[in-house]
């Protein structure tokens, strides 16, 4: 699976003019940890996060935000973002199309989208669903109920 599959495109971004104040309001208001910074033309240009409201010193958002972003293209496999912000120790990366914002992948995509696999322990089948299926599409299996990956044997 690539970004583009999970990540949300409804972006609540700032920019570097607006108050210390406004990101923080749009931070809490939304129960985000973070929003990109965007300028006229979509273009991110940085990131402000809740660490950066309370930690850094700066009226606007262009004093406190964060410059270099870690970002990740539509196409980019599940498993590099994974990767990414496993080993960056980050919580979101703004997917990017030449420079312009065309949506964000947070940690909890990622666990939205693991909650979503099922086996059948049957033939090992995975399926994409919100619920459990009934029947394996592809034995047909029904006398043995389909887990969740994450309730997977030792769990």
């Amino acid at each position: 699976m690539r970004a583009e599959e999970v990540m949300t495109t409804k972006v609540i971004t700032v920019t570097e003019q607006q108050t210390k104040q406004q990101a923080a309001r749009l931070l809490s208001k939304h129960r985000i940890s973070g929003l990109p910074v965007v300028n006229g033309e979509n273009v991110v240009v940085g990131v402000v996060t809740e660490y950066d409201v309370i930690s850094k010193e700066g009226k606007t958002v262009g004093e406190i935000m964060t410059r270099g972003v870690i970002s990740i293209t539509p196409d980019t496999e599940l498993e590099e973002v994974r990767h990414i912000l496993v080993n960056e120790r980050i919580k979101r990366l703004p997917v990017l199309d030449q420079g312009r914002l065309m949506g964000i992948v947070s940690r909890a995509d990622l666990v939205r989208e693991e909650a979503r696999h099922w086996i059948c322990p049957v033939c090992g089948e995975v399926i994409h669903s919100e619920e459990p299926p009934e029947l394996c599409p592809r034995c047909g299996a029904s006398e043995m109920p389909l887990s969740s990956e994450a309730m997977s044997p030792g769990s």
